[in-house]
């Protein structure tokens, strides 16, 4: 139901303009009264990188406190911040596209997530894109970020992914990592961290080829971004130099994560964010974290989201977003 709520909510929104949330968009006058700060991380490897503030959260200036929740998924989410009970979230890029095309006030602070998407296969016969002629390719996600960047690679390789290969998106992530180890299917397009709970299961399968700099190829881009975090354009603007202190907590947050991956997952599972604690530190080092202050990440975000435009253009709101959805923090 929240999923249906969420959709019918964004597109009601593809003409309108929500700059309104109450008392959360509170009047300058009153902008440096206490106020506590809710952010949201999607359980998983997109949310991993903020697990440190779960366990110790940030002391902010500005007047700023702040309550961390993990979210089981990108629609809840947004219902969460189209609703106005968040003030910052980790997003896929194309939906934080087209929250903000769609008028919401919520602006790009930082890249939070880099390329983890994987072409998994037992068959040592696969070991580029041209082997995969006639053959049926499971893909997590129909009509996210691995769907679309394989097709964007194919067809920089002259291939045409609905001629040349047979897609299937009928297996949710956990059935297909586990329908992949168990030999049920042969090849299958995976994020993390279902890709190292495959690879776990069958010491067989392997990674075929680097999706990764099959879209530096392609692109020029050095990597494709997957999650970003995005925080209420009030704050940004009247408390600057607490949003600053948050994003510097949340940089060192992805740091710890990164130098201790065993200590990262023991906090994963005590937090519940959906993983147990030797998977999730096994899916640190392939998670591909990374810190980036929007202006730096325009560059890879906007080739991204190109790939929207041209195969889904109503899945980032209908157009790139402007300049204004890049927030300078002098990050």
């Amino acid at each position: 139901m929240k999923r249906v709520l969420a959709i019918a909510a964004l597109a009601a929104l593809s003409g309108a303009s929500l700059f309104a949330f109450g008392s959360r968009e509170a009047p300058a006058a009153a902008a440096k009264a206490p106020l506590e700060l809710r952010i949201g991380a999607l359980k998983g490897p997109s949310g991993m990188g903020m697990i440190e503030l779960f366990e110790n959260s940030p002391s902010l200036p500005d007047q700023l406190s702040v309550r961390f929740e993990a979210l089981s998924g990108a629609d809840s989410a947004a219902a969460k911040l189209l609703s106005g009970e968040l003030d910052g979230a980790v997003l896929p890029v194309n939906m934080a596209a087209k929250l903000y095309n769609a008028g919401l006030p919520y602006r790009l602070a930082a890249l939070v997530g880099n390329g983890m998407v994987k072409i998994l296969s037992a068959d040592t016969g696969i070991r580029s894109l041209s082997d995969l002629k006639g053959r049926e390719v499971h893909v997590a996600g129909q009509g996210a970020t691995p769907e679309y960047l394989l097709r964007a690679v194919l067809k920089h390789a002259g291939m045409d992914a609905d001629k040349d290969m047979r897609l299937a998106f009928n297996l949710p992530y956990p059935e297909m990592a586990a329908s992949l180890a168990s030999g049920k299917i042969a090849v299958a397009v995976l994020p993390e961290p279902f890709a190292t709970v495959a690879m776990k299961a069958n010491p067989a399968l392997r990674e075929a080829f680097s999706l990764g700099a099959l879209w530096t190829a392609a692109t020029g881009q050095a990597d494709y971004p997957m999650t970003v975090f995005v925080l209420r354009s009030s704050l940004i603007a009247e408390r600057p130099e607490g949003v600053q202190a948050l994003l510097k907590a949340y940089k060192a947050s992805i740091a710890s994560v990164i130098a201790d991956p065993q200590a990262a997952g023991l906090l994963v599972e005590k937090h519940d964010f959906g993983l147990k604690a030797p998977i999730a530190a096994a899916a640190v080092p392939n998670a591909n974290f990374t810190f980036e202050g929007a202006p730096g990440a325009r560059a890879s975000v906007e080739a991204l989201l190109q790939l929207f435009l041209q195969s889904a253009p109503v899945s980032i709101g209908g157009k790139l977003p402007d300049g204004g959805f890049y927030a300078d923090l002098g990050l």
